[in-house]
């Protein structure tokens, strides 16, 4: 992997959820966001037909170098590049001693 690899600039936002205590469901209770560059990876679409309207989901595999940020990402969090908002869908963790890279593939939310 190359330095200029890591150049385009994302944003991500980490969502916090705590139990409440009178019903037991489940609420936002913090959010923060921190911007990091990644190397994106572009992956296959898919166009769904949903209402009767046609909607289009982008799909994409950001890589991030390993950090304390990244090391906490769960999938209820988002990134955020280029006006695009990405569910993450799954993370994995490879390079040596799976500390080195953090591989997150992600998708755009459709309406």
């Amino acid at each position: 992997m190359q330095p200029g690899d890591f150049r385009y600039k994302t944003t991500i936002k980490t969502i916090t959820l705590a139990q409440q205590n009178d019903f037991g469901d489940f609420a936002t209770s913090a959010e923060g966001s921190v911007t990091r560059f990644a190397k994106i990876k572009w992956l296959p679409s898919v166009e769904k037909i949903e209402a009767e309207t046609l909607t289009f989901q982008r799909n994409a595999e950001f890589t991030y170098r390993f950090e304390a940020v990244t090391e906490l990402l769960e999938i209820i969090d988002t990134i955020t590049f280029d006006n695009n908002i990405f569910k993450i869908d799954s993370v994995q963790y490879k390079g040596y001693g799976n500390k080195q890279y953090v591989l997150i593939k992600g998708s755009t939310f459709t309406n």
